[in-house]
């Protein structure tokens, strides 16, 4: 062979080996790069990360925040080199189930697991273990992961005192809010039963109460919405008649419609109009769906409300009006809560933006569902309800299960049935009393719950009325010393929260309702609280 190509083939290969080299040595360089790049990650993650030495029990790798938490949830001596200690030593989780999780290959996980720090403290932290094994099965060690969970803990508890705290709030305000509408509705009713002789009287006292009712709805919205956030809205499912209650809610709007000279379509095409509902939620819904109507719609305005049975076990309910309509944008908000579209129609026509939101999760609950459309600005608005009907329910004795006869009051020979009223509010035993002397009972008034404690002891009472709030008892413990005495009770309290309504029944009141006082559901109560402890006596 020529000895230039001798010289050329060394120098080739010089070249390829150089190159190769080269490379080689740029590949150690970057795996050592992306080594120390990945130890870095490693040391500086804010979880603990450790590897376990299956055979010597020591720890291959620590991270600093591992290594900290060994120190100050792990007991391990202040000054200890981590990295000469074994698992047995760190006061973690114990080192059995560390050896368990090495002999059998179960992951073991504590979950925001309380420990106590060197100062004492309580410290939340989640626990990991997982075995590693390599491409052969070979056991490499138990991955050993502490995540801190302390701060996340204390926010959430912090979150939940501040929901807490909210719903106290909003008891206490509709509780202050609700304490001075009793009264008036109480003189209301007693004026316009005794001294009502002129038109301007009546038209007063009407304006009175509609105001009262509507603040009291106001506070009862604000409730709901609140119980409908937090997934405790409740209702009482019975048999009911769709039409029924959709012409209830109607008659509770008949003199604002009046006021407005709007005119009023009932059409009830639905053959089949019972559901399996509460009858008290589902004139809420229709009630609200008119009154927005009402507000929405200019004097002369038409509202139309119609009932068909869009297929077979479906009833739909349709309300529609001619009033100010919704523009297209507004519409995919309209069920928000503290949603009224334009600022400016809050300013004219006021109210919170509460009413379809809470329409709309009470249809839910029943299973069905809701929509609103309208064409556009000044032509009017349609809801739609559409809800799951149930077979009509047999008649007894010629009357609807839902439609039963009043309860009638028992007689008591020889005298009236006598009361206890108690409640620190002055002006609200003032009109309790005025209006059931009016309708027949005998009264007896108290402040405190001592007060009426020691009245109990001197006079025989057939029913107590009582606040919850009082001065120096609750009426929750005064309605426990009545009951050992057979005295029944009705709790009257401007608390209304599904909670408090449980709390009473639990103390022993057998009703619990909601000031302001609907006098009417108060005298259907205390009459069938009458006729029942006559039937035991």
């Amino acid at each position: 062979m020529p000895a230039g190509w001798l010289i050329a083939g060394t120098l080739v290969a010089a070249i390829l080996a150089g190159r190769f080299y080269r490379r080689q040595a740029e590949a150690t360089r970057r795996i050592e790069r992306e080594v120390s790049f990945n130890e870095k990650i490693l040391a500086n993650m804010p979880i603990g990360i450790a590897l376990v030495d299956p055979e010597t029990r020591r720890f291959l790798h620590v991270n600093d925040a591992f290594a900290q938490m060994a120190l100050q949830i792990g007991q391990l001596p202040s000054g200890t080199d981590i990295e000469v200690v074994t698992y047995d030593q760190i006061k973690i989780v114990s080192p059995s189930i560390i050896d368990h999780v090495l002999a059998t290959g179960t992951p073991y996980q504590l979950i925001e697991e309380p420990f106590r720090d060197r100062t004492g403290a309580t410290r939340f932290c989640n626990v990991n273990l997982l075995r590693l094994i390599d491409s052969r099965q070979n056991i490499q060690g138990v991955l050993y992961l502490v995540e801190e969970k302390t701060r996340d803990m204390t926010l959430r508890n912090e979150l939940l005192s501040a929901n807490a705290a909210k719903d106290q709030f909003l008891a206490l305000l509709s509780h202050e809010l609700r304490n001075p509408l009793s009264p008036v509705i109480a003189m209301v009713a007693a004026l316009e039963t005794h001294v009502a002789d002129s038109d301007e009287v009546r038209q007063a006292l009407d304006v009175i109460r509609r105001n009262v009712e509507l603040e009291a709805r106001l506070i009862d919205d604000l409730l709901d919405i609140t119980r409908i956030a937090k997934g405790k809205l409740k209702l009482s499912l019975e048999p009911v008649s769709v039409h029924s209650v959709l012409q209830r809610a109607l008659e509770i709007c008949r003199e604002e419609i009046s006021q407005k000279s709007l005119e009023v379509e009932l059409t009830l095409n639905a053959h089949d109009h019972f559901v399996q509902g509460d009858p008290a939620r589902l004139q809420q819904v229709f009630w609200n769906l008119i009154k927005n109507s009402v507000k929405f719609t200019d004097e002369g305005g038409r509202i139309s409300l119609a009932t068909s049975n869009p297929q077979p076990g479906q009833i739909g309910i349709d309300v529609s009006d001619t009033g100010i309509g919704i523009e297209a944008d507004k519409l995919p908000r309209i069920f928000n809560a503290f949603e009224q579209g334009q600022s400016s129609i809050t300013r004219k026509f006021g109210g919170l933006g509460l009413g379809l939101a809470i329409s709309k999760a009470m249809v839910l609950a029943h299973g069905g569902t809701i929509a609103g459309s309208s064409p556009g600005p000044n032509q009017g608005t349609k809801f739609t309800v559409r809800l799951s009907t149930i077979a009509e329910p047999a008649m007894v004795d010629g009357e609807s299960p839902t439609n039963g006869a009043q309860p009638v009051l028992a007689p008591i020979p020889g005298r009236p049935p006598h009361l206890l009223v108690v409640d620190d509010h002055e002006d609200t035993c003032t009109g309790l009393k005025m209006i059931l002397e009016r309708r027949g009972y005998d009264i007896t008034v108290a402040y405190t719950a001592d007060q009426a404690v020691e009245k109990a002891r001197r006079e025989k009472f057939d029913l107590l009325i009582s606040d919850i709030g009082l001065p120096d008892r609750s009426g929750y413990e005064l309605m426990q010393e009545m009951r050992s005495r057979g005295v029944p009770g009705i709790a009257l309290s401007g608390f209304g929260m599904e909670s408090d309504v449980n709390r009473a029944r639990a103390a022993g009141f057998s009703e619990h309702l909601t000031k302001p006082i609907n006098f009417e559901r108060l005298e259907e109560v205390i009459q069938q609280l009458l006729s029942n402890n006559a039937q035991k006596l």
